[in-house]
C-alpha cells in the first residue's frame, strides 16, 4: 500500500489521468511546496508507470545560506554544491520513489535561471507532465505564486501542476 499522502486521501486515480503520462519532472529545491510538489509526481509517474525526474537546479546569486557559510569554510565550489544536493535532496527522493516502486527515475542538475533550465530540460527529453511547487526558496519567495512556477506555466510545450 501506497503511504504517500495523495494515495492515502484517494487524491489521485488513473482514470482522472485524461492524458497519457510517460515523463514526468518536478523541480525540487528543499521548500516545502517542492517537496510536495515531490510526493504528487512520484504518485503521478507510479500511475502511470512514466519515468521519472527530479530537477535542482542552481541560480548562482541565490546560493542557500546554510551552503555558502559551509563552502566559505571548506573551500567548496559548484561540483561541491551538486555533490551535497545530491545527498540532501535527490538521495531521500530517490529512495522515495524506489520506495513507491517507480520503476525509472534520475536527478538532473543544472546550472542558470530555474525557469529556463526546467523548460530547456522538459522540451529536451520530452516531458509530458511538470510538476512544481507554487512558490520555492528563491529570491522572491513571498510572491504570491512564485516567478519560476509563473514563467513555466506561461511557456511549458506540455502540461504543468502547482502544488502549494
Amino acid at each position: 500500500m501506497e503511504n504517500s499522502e495523495f494515495a492515502r486521501c484517494g487524491f489521485v486515480s488513473p482514470r482522472l489521468i485524461p492524458v497519457k503520462i510517460t515523463r514526468v519532472m518536478v523541480a525540487v529545491d528543499g521548500s516545502e511546496h517542492s517537496m510536495k510538489a515531490a510526493e504528487l509526481a512520484i504518485h503521478l509517474a507510479k500511475l502511470s508507470n512514466a519515468q521519472l525526474y527530479f530537477i535542482h537546479v542552481l541560480e548562482e546569486d541565490n546560493v542557500p545560506n546554510w551552503f555558502k557559510e559551509f563552502a566559505k569554510v571548506e573551500q567548496l565550489g559548484t561540483a561541491d554544491y551538486f555533490d551535497v544536493v545530491d545527498r540532501r535532496l535527490f538521495a531521500p527522493l530517490i529512495a522515495r520513489a524506489k520506495e513507491s516502486e517507480v520503476q525509472d527515475f534520475g536527478g538532473i542538475r543544472a546550472t542558470g535561471d530555474p525557469a529556463d533550465e526546467i523548460l530547456r530540460n522538459a522540451k529536451r527529453r520530452k516531458v509530458d507532465l511538470v510538476v512544481l511547487g507554487n512558490r520555492g526558496l528563491g529570491k522572491f519567495s513571498r510572491v504570491i505564486l512564485g516567478s519560476v512556477s509563473t514563467k513555466v506555466l506561461s511557456k511549458a510545450e506540455c502540461t504543468c501542476i502547482t502544488v502549494k
